[in-house]
């Protein structure tokens, strides 16, 4: 009889807890190979995210959109959390940022044909028609630099298309990222360059809305399952599965 009695108590306990516990709406844009609605798990960041959270007893969904509107939408109060941003002193205004997830190596993207191999100065390629992401960070010393012909795209296969049709001479991106939609615009992504030397080694991280419920303890209960994950192997499992190392 006390085991019975022990087992409802633990259920009375248990319950309130399960009740409260927080599905977390996450949201970010299509950019294969690390996150898109069109792979297994969303992608191996997705894939990371989702379990360091559950890690730390959170459900979560997650909707794929243009980068500008997953912004939007995380700032507005409609989302929680956005996968995959890089750092800036200007989101961390609005957003807190987790520990880093994982690193990816930004550049500007050309076609072989493009006269140079390398550069010494953004003055050097201020003459050429230059694309990026509407709302993306780069890096610090690229985004602060006042590009004369610098062009914003909603998403990455609009950038592409436009740096194969030679409306742009550069993009500025992951090159992974470039090969992937490339192959999805059926474009021959093959012969993708970065442009020497790369632009910059970017963290990505999950950043939580300020405006997100509980937003500070999400943060670090989120910290929490992903060093977690990478103290057990499960980190590496994933990047495994997804063939990333």
């Amino acid at each position: 009889m006390k085991k019975i009695q022990k087992f409802f108590s633990a259920l009375i306990i248990a319950l309130p807890l399960t009740a409260q516990a927080q599905t977390v709406e996450l949201t970010t844009m299509n950019w294969p190979p690390f996150y898109a609605e069109s792979l297994e798990k969303g992608g191996f960041i997705t894939a990371i995210v989702e379990e360091a959270l559950a890690e730390s007893g959170y459900d979560s969904t997650i909707e794929f959109t243009g980068w500008q509107n997953a912004l939007d939408n995380a700032k507005n109060g409609d989302k929680d959390a956005i996968v995959g941003g890089y750092y800036s002193e200007e989101r961390a205004k609005e957003y807190y940022f987790s520990i880093p997830i994982y690193t990816v190596l930004a550049g500007l993207i050309k076609k072989p044909d493009f006269p140079l191999t390398n550069y010494s100065s953004f003055e050097e390629l201020d003459q050429y028609t230059i694309a990026k992401l509407k709302g993306t960070v780069i890096g610090e010393s690229f985004d602060n630099f006042p590009f004369t012909n610098l062009k914003e795209y909603a998403e990455v296969s609009d950038a592409i298309k436009a740096l194969d049709s030679d409306e742009v001479q550069l993009y500025a991106d992951s090159l992974a990222v470039a090969k992937e939609a490339a192959k999805a615009a059926g474009i021959d992504g093959s012969q993708l360059q970065i442009l020497l030397p790369p632009l910059e080694e970017n963290d990505l991280y999950l950043l939580i809305a300020k405006s997100a419920p509980n937003a500070e303890e999400l943060r670090d209960a989120f910290n929490k399952g992903l060093i977690s994950l990478q103290a057990s192997g499960r980190y590496d499992e994933i990047l495994t599965e997804f063939n990333q190392q």
